[in-house]
């Protein structure tokens, strides 16, 4: 996943400045609905040697989507260029027929067009989360060369970068290449998930009725603070290895200094404040001099985007720690958040924190805006 992330900010970075005239989207009619699906053909990714067995032969899977097209009912929708939300249905054979089997996974996503989603041909980015139920998982008897998983239960990000040929008003061609993480957030050991890569191609139908699509307008977007800073206090639970061990506490106290930067966009800094309680026994385990637990306490400061889609807003935040007693983890980490506003000042946060693309943990918590 840590090639997905630089692509969909570069993206979003960019792609607001190739909308339609404002002709061309007074005269274009969006049909409000799309169903579809699509084969893929893949494979997985060793990103370590452990995963060597794991992987036996090619991943192949297929999905089903429902998506409804935004027009400008609200003004976000304009400018990000109108992307659709719906929601998908997803089936690999993940090429593990012994020790992984098969992953069935949902998710919500966005897909962003890069050009004037009325032409012909177009580009489009597609990102998603949501859960998967994969088949077979770790068990010392059993199936101990399983690594990958250890709950059935796992946290799903998908990306994919579509090329798409209208046949018609109503029947779209699709065909490109997506990417597909599979993992539990380090909610228990083992856990070095599963990165798909694969190449699809799919048919889809839009229907329902046409709504005309909603020229932007240069208002102010006044829940878009011009400066803002906010407080954040999240936690979650851990294991780490030795395989079997037991649950650790993990939480984050982060300081955001966050400025506007478009009508929808905003870039900041943040200081962070993490204290794990596994981090000691990490150090331990690891047959490391031992430190003073106090001396565990990472501190660290990062900077990020934020993306603002009506009330939720996607956060990304690339950091460095000031000392880091354990070398396992390194010096860089980083930060994404889904937020949900609950009040003007307090927001629901989840948040994923990951170093060198390997999960930490997901904490969940809360914000308070300090600032008017």
């Amino acid at each position: 996943m840590r090639t997905v992330i630089p692509i969909l900010c570069v993206f979003i970075l960019s792609f607001h400045s190739v909308r339609a005239s404002e002709d061309d989207k007074e005269k274009a009619i969006a049909q409000e609905w799309k169903i579809g699906g699509a084969v893929h053909v893949g494979k997985g990714i060793k990103h370590t040697t452990l995963m060597d067995p794991i992987i036996e032969r090619s991943a192949v899977g297929g999905e089903i989507f429902l998506s409804k097209q935004t027009y400008g009912a609200y003004r976000w929708n304009a400018f990000f260029n109108y992307p659709e939300y719906g929601i998908s249905y997803t089936f690999f054979d993940l090429g593990s027929p012994d020790y992984a089997g098969t992953a069935h996974c949902l998710f919500p996503y966005l897909n962003f067009h890069f050009f004037n989603n009325q032409s012909r041909m177009n580009l489009n980015l597609r990102t998603g989360v949501g859960l998967a139920y994969v088949e077979k998982i770790y068990d010392a008897e059993t199936n101990p060369e399983n690594f990958a998983f250890s709950t059935h239960l796992n946290i799903v990000l998908n990306a994919q970068l579509q090329g798409v040929y209208k046949m018609s008003n109503a029947w779209s061609l699709s065909a490109g290449v997506g990417i597909i993480h599979f993992s539990n957030g380090a909610y228990r050991m083992p856990n070095l998930g599963m990165n798909t890569v694969s190449l699809f191609t799919g048919v889809s139908r839009s229907f329902g009725k046409g709504n005309r699509y909603i020229a932007s307008e240069n208002k102010t977007n006044e829940k878009n603070k011009n400066w803002a800073c906010t407080v954040f206090l999240l936690g979650g639970v851990k294991e780490i290895n030795p395989i079997g061990g037991k649950k650790y506490f993990a939480g984050d106290f982060n300081v955001e200094i966050t400025k506007k930067h478009l009508q929808y966009t905003r870039f900041g800094v943040s200081m962070d404040v993490t204290y794990d309680t596994s981090e000691y026994d990490c150090i331990i385990f690891q047959a490391l001099p031992p430190v003073d637990r106090l001396k565990t306490t990472r501190i660290g400061i990062s900077g990020g985007y934020e993306w603002l889609f009506g009330d939720f807003s996607l956060d990304l935040f690339l950091g460095t720690y000031l000392h880091e007693s354990n070398p396992l983890y390194g010096r860089i980490y980083q930060r994404s958040s889904l937020r949900y506003p609950l009040s003007d000042r307090v927001k629901l946060s989840v948040t994923f924190r990951n170093h060198k693309g390997k999960a930490d943990y997901i904490g969940l918590g809360f914000g308070y805006r300090l600032t008017k």
